[in-house]
C-alpha cells in the first residue's frame, strides 16, 4: 500500500509553545486514518499543516511524493486536498446548493463577458456543474434540500453539507475535523456509513479527528495518537485499545 501523504519530522512552534514536535505521519491509499488525543494534543494543528493554514517550523510535507509544505491552501485544494472544520463555516444565508457551488472549481472560471453573453455551451457547462454539485449532495443525503437555506438545517445536516462542499472540490484526500460533533447516535451511525462509502466506493482517502472513541474504533483502519504535540502511538484499533501509554495519556483508564 503506497502513501498519498507524508509528514516528515514536522514541528510547529508559536513563540515558546511547541504545538507539534517531530511528528512523522503517513496517509496510505485506501485507508481511513484517525488521529486522536486529548484536547490540546495538536490534532487540529496537524490538519492546519496538511492544508497549508500553518507552515511548519521544521520538517516536510509530501503529497504524492512531491513537497507541498510551502504551498498556499488554495493550491493544495487544486492538488486534491480538502477539509472540514471543527466549527461549521457555511454561508448561512445561501441555499444548500449554493454552498456547494461556491466550492466547485468550475464556478470560478467564467469571465464577466462570458457571463453576460452566455451561449449554449456556457449554459451546458453551468448545468453540468450544478449536476455535479447535486451528485455530491446525494452522496451525503441532502439532495432533497437543495433550495433550503443552509442556516435552517439541523446541526447534523450542516455537518454533512460541509462534507458535500469539500467533495465539490473533487478531492482525493479528505480531512474531517470532528465531523460527528453535535450529532446523536443515529446520525453518527449514518455518518460512519457515508465515510466508509467515500473510502471504499469513491476511493477518497480519509483522515479523521474525532473524540467519540467507539466511532473511531469501529471505523478506522489505523489510528495515530498525539499527546502534547508528540506522536505516542500508532497502529490498528485493537493495538491502540490495549496500549498502556495511550490509556494513561488519553483516557486515564481502560478503553472500552
Amino acid at each position: 500500500m503506497d502513501n498519498i501523504l507524508e509528514l516528515q519530522q514536522i514541528s510547529v512552534k508559536f513563540g515558546g509553545l511547541v504545538a507539534l514536535n517531530g511528528v512523522d505521519l503517513t496517509v496510505r491509499r485506501g485507508e481511513i486514518l484517525s488521529v486522536i488525543g486529548p484536547n490540546g494534543a495538536g490534532k487540529t494543528t496537524l490538519f492546519n499543516i496538511m492544508t497549508g493554514i500553518y507552515q511548519p517550523s521544521s520538517g516536510k510535507v509530501l503529497y504524492e511524493e512531491q513537497p507541498i509544505h510551502k504551498l498556499k491552501p488554495y493550491k493544495r485544494v487544486r492538488l486534491g486536498i480538502a477539509r472540514t472544520f471543527q466549527n461549521t463555516r457555511l454561508l448561512q444565508h445561501l441555499t444548500v446548493l449554493e454552498n456547494v457551488l461556491v466550492a466547485h472549481g468550475g464556478c470560478n472560471t467564467e469571465g464577466v463577458f462570458a457571463s453576460i453573453f452566455a451561449g449554449k455551451s456556457a449554459q451546458q457547462k453551468r448545468n453540468q456543474i450544478v449536476d455535479e454539485c447535486i451528485e455530491k449532495l446525494e452522496i451525503v443525503g441532502l439532495a432533497s434540500k437543495v433550495d433550503q437555506l443552509a442556516g435552517s438545517l439541523p446541526y447534523g445536516e450542516q455537518r454533512l453539507l460541509e462534507i458535500a462542499r469539500a467533495l465539490a472540490t473533487n478531492c482525493k484526500l479528505l480531512l474531517l475535523d470532528e465531523p460527528a460533533a453535535g450529532m446523536n447516535q443515529t446520525e453518527k451511525r449514518e455518518l460512519m456509513q457515508k465515510i466508509k462509502q467515500l473510502s471504499k466506493e469513491y476511493h477518497i482517502e480519509i483522515v479523521l479527528i474525532e473524540h467519540d472513541i467507539g466511532m473511531i474504533m469501529e471505523i478506522s483502519d489505523r489510528i495515530v495518537v498525539l499527546n502534547y504535540g508528540e506522536k505516542i502511538a500508532e497502529g490498528m484499533p485493537k493495538e491502540i485499545q490495549s496500549n498502556p501509554q495511550v490509556i494513561s495519556a488519553y483516557l486515564g483508564g481502560e478503553m472500552e
